[in-house]
């Protein structure tokens, strides 16, 4: 393979990604993952680089380094509005700027902006996660690509520049290097979806890949094997003048299971995107449950698609007739039902009538190739049904359905096409069917003298259950004793989720030692300040995510690089770096596994035989062109205090959405204009609001010049216009205005002012 890779964008043009290097290290339940990736400039003309990748849900992200032509620069994690400002203010300048953001839980986006001709850049991010034993096994996950989801991503949070583009072959390449610490060094481990090659390095045990790059279209997975005797680990560091702790249970308990009866509602996806290895595994799924059902359980099956189909009108008992009628049913399951409509199925899972005294729970198999994630999770947790999750396929929207299952009560597990669904699908049953726990606490020291604990955290966690690890952070004024215990009780006779109270209660304990953890990133402090951020209003938890310097919502990470003698450099042409479509998606060819040897096979896409409105295929598969918003409507802000302006005038603002929309529509990346030198009368002439044009006139009669009135207008139409926004593009444009015609911060100032006095009046 060549080491300079000409990508091409969706519009023809060269982006130069060179490849992606990771390295990680994995010490216990906890891992420092380094991403490097190398991006060269082989055009005549500056530009920049877009790209939205995937990381795992509980990443934090803690640190930020570019090399740009041998210059090496750290990023500053900044309020959101004040590093969109200074990024903006880069790109108007000619300065080569680099901005990290959280678009959403799981979702991670970079701008390289004004990338020169010939040059090179490498970024370097690091992120730390805390991983959970599942049973026997510890999963360290990398996920590589993003597959294509079903909906429309500018309704859910995402720029269109943010929008992932996707190749059938996106020829950057993977290298990767796991370095395994402590205990797991001498666990047995494998990778189900890449061929690996193990080798120790003194006391360490270091993995690579087999072919040492390998294409980026599949998540990466190395599974380990529990050490004997492991019973959890606990780490802790300073912070300041107090304590974090890291407490990782594992309890090593046989619980009683239930033996009431239990209503368990099976929600499968049949989408396109399931097709091949996907839906094969949920008929193994299916299958297994079947097996797994009491006689006295009551359960329904719910096939999804662009609309949903119910097995039965409501739920109804597990006896041999509806267990018959069930396999039957599903002798033939085929991924045929078109797109991902996730919601009305949950309804319909939600809504299948069952015996009020039973506990409902949904088992849903998917991909979660879907976006609109957030009204389907704040819809399950109105549902007061746990949610078991099996997500399949060499892509799996992780972060998605990890939440879903978290948020609910349940659990998730996750299947590539190689690995044993059935002990999955037992492994939810016995969680299923497991007694409620009850008075869950962890104690620090000895209980005469309990270490006083500040704020406690449970990981990303709400729910207990037996052989699951129980993460979970804590913040003390001191630690006299490196000891924790977690102590918990339960039942020992069955019960229900409603719970029946004349039930014999038994109580576990369990103590691990605590080790002392420092590093030069302080990354235990900072895990555990992460951990704290859900509880905090929200501007405190920004000004704990700016002490600790953590990527969140509200909290970007930006960098500045000044370019001498690049006064007439002009906007950046931009490129967005494409996606590799996932392996085996859609029925594209089958991951196909031998011990730690993993291929596609290439396969010819099945014709499938349906009207083109249920069709759940990527518009670059089709004819049509994507029917997204091409509008750029970006909200960029210019200070951190604009965010407090724009919320208290978003009602009293005069409407004028006509100058947006005809500047976005006659100003695109496309047509390289540049901006007009506007005078007010232009302004009214695109509808602009009575009230602006006279605040502009009134100026103009002071003795301000006219055009640079109105172009101080337009670099500030976004503050006071957040509902309907000039695009990113001619945002820029008005800035680059700014700039030509010189005009100076004062200027801008008292047009802002003039503004705020009026619609305050």
């Amino acid at each position: 393979m060549n080491d300079e890779i000409g990508l091409k964008t969706s519009s023809g043009e060269d982006v130069a990604l060179k490849a992606v290097n990771v390295k990680a290290v994995l010490n216990g339940v906890l891992s420092q993952v380094n991403i490097e990736q190398t991006y060269i400039n082989a055009e005549n003309t500056n530009i920049e680089a877009v790209y939205t990748f995937p990381l795992p849900l509980d990443a934090v992200l803690l640190e930020l380094v570019v090399e740009i032509n041998g210059e090496t620069l750290t990023g500053q994690v900044k309020p959101r509005a004040i590093a969109e400002t200074q990024y903006e203010e880069a790109i108007t300048e000619g300065d080569t700027a680099v901005l990290l953001t959280k678009i959403k839980d799981g979702l991670y986006c970079v701008n390289l902006g004004n990338l020169l001709a010939g040059e090179s850049a490498i970024i370097k991010f690091k992120y730390a996660q805390i991983h959970q034993w599942q049973g026997d096994s510890l999963r360290f996950y990398l996920p590589t690509t993003l597959a294509p989801r079903y909906g429309n991503p500018i309704d859910y949070r995402l720029e269109p520049h943010q929008v992932p583009e996707h190749k059938l072959l996106a020829p950057y390449a993977l290298n990767f290097e796991l370095t395994i610490q402590g205990q797991l060094a001498s666990a047995a481990l494998n990778s189900p979806t890449h061929a690996i090659t193990k080798h120790y390095d003194n006391e360490s045990l270091k993995v690579s890949l087999n072919n040492q790059t390998a294409a980026m279209d599949r998540d990466l997975i190395v599974e380990f094997t529990q050490p004997k005797y492991y019973a959890g680990e606990g780490l802790w560091s300073k912070d300041d003048d107090k304590v974090v702790a890291l407490t990782s249970f594992y309890p090593q308990i046989d619980l009683p299971q239930t033996t009431s009866s239990r209503c368990i509602k099976m929600v499968v996806d049949c989408s396109g995107s399931m097709l091949g290895d996907s839906i094969t595994q949920a008929g193994i799924a299916l299958k297994q449950i079947l097996k797994l059902l009491n006689e006295d359980d009551w359960f329904n099956i719910i096939l999804f698609g662009s609309h949903h189909k119910s097995l039965f009108s409501e739920s109804v008992k597990a006896n041999r007739a509806n267990l018959d009628i069930a396999a039957k049913e599903l002798a033939n399951l085929n991924a045929d039902l078109g797109g991902t409509e996730m919601l009305s199925a949950l309804n319909a899972a939600y809504d299948s009538a069952a015996p009020a005294e039973l506990a409902s729970n949904i088992l849903l198999i998917t991909d979660g190739e879907i976006w609109g994630e957030e009204q389907l999770i704040c819809k399950a947790q109105e549902s007061n049904h746990r949610h078991f999750v099996v997500g399949v396929g060499s892509a799996v929207s992780e972060a998605f359905l990890k939440q879903l299952a978290d948020k609910t009560g349940g659990a998730s597990e996750f299947v590539t096409p190689n690995e044993n669904m059935s002990s999955r699908i037992v492994q939810h049953f016995c969680r299923i069917k497991q007694s409620k726990l009850t008075q869950s606490d962890i104690r620090f020291g000895e209980e005469s003298n309990n270490d006083k604990t500040l704020s406690q955290s449970l990981s990303q966690q709400t729910t207990i259950f037996a052989g699951d690890t129980v993460n979970s952070f804590a913040q003390l004024e001191q630690l006299t004793t490196k000891q924790a215990t977690l102590s918990f009780a339960y039942n020992r006779a069955s019960n229900t989720e409603q719970g029946e109270s004349d039930k014999q209660s038994q109580s576990y304990k369990q103590s691990i030692e605590l080790q002392e953890y420092t590093d030069s990133l302080n990354t235990l402090a900072r895990l555990a300040a992460y951990a704290r951020l859900p509880s905090l209003p929200k501007q405190q938890a920004i000004e704990q995510a700016l002490k600790y310097q953590l990527i969140t919502d509200d909290t970007h990470c930006i960098l500045v690089k000044t370019n001498h003698n690049q006064v007439d450099l002009g906007l950046p042409e931009m490129r967005t770096v494409p996606h590799q479509i996932p392996a085996g998606y859609m029925g594209m060819g089958s991951v196909i596994c031998e011990g730690d040897i993993v291929f596609c096979a290439s396969e010819p896409v099945p014709q499938m035989h349906r009207e083109r409105d249920y069709l759940d295929i990527p518009s670059f598969l089709r004819c049509e062109a994507a029917i997204y918003s091409t509008s750029d409507n970006s909200s960029d802000t210019t200070a951190e205090s604009t965010e407090s302006i724009k919320e208290s005038l978003k009602e009293s603002m005069p409407t004028s959405t006509g100058v947006a929309d005809k500047l976005n529509a006659e100003f695109t990346p496309s047509n390289h204009m540049g901006l007009s030198e506007f005078d007010i009368f232009d302004l009214e002439e695109m509808g602009e609001d009575e009230a602006i044009l006279n605040i502009l006139t009134q100026l103009e009669q002071l003795g301000f010049d006219e055009i640079e009135l109105v172009a101080a207008w337009l670099s500030l139409y976004n503050e006071f216009n957040p509902s309907k926004p000039l695009s990113r593009h001619v945002t820029r444009l008005a800035r680059m205005l700014v700039k030509e015609l010189d005009i100076k911060a004062l200027l801008i100032q008292t047009v802002r002012e003039a503004v705020q006095a009026e619609l305050t009046a």
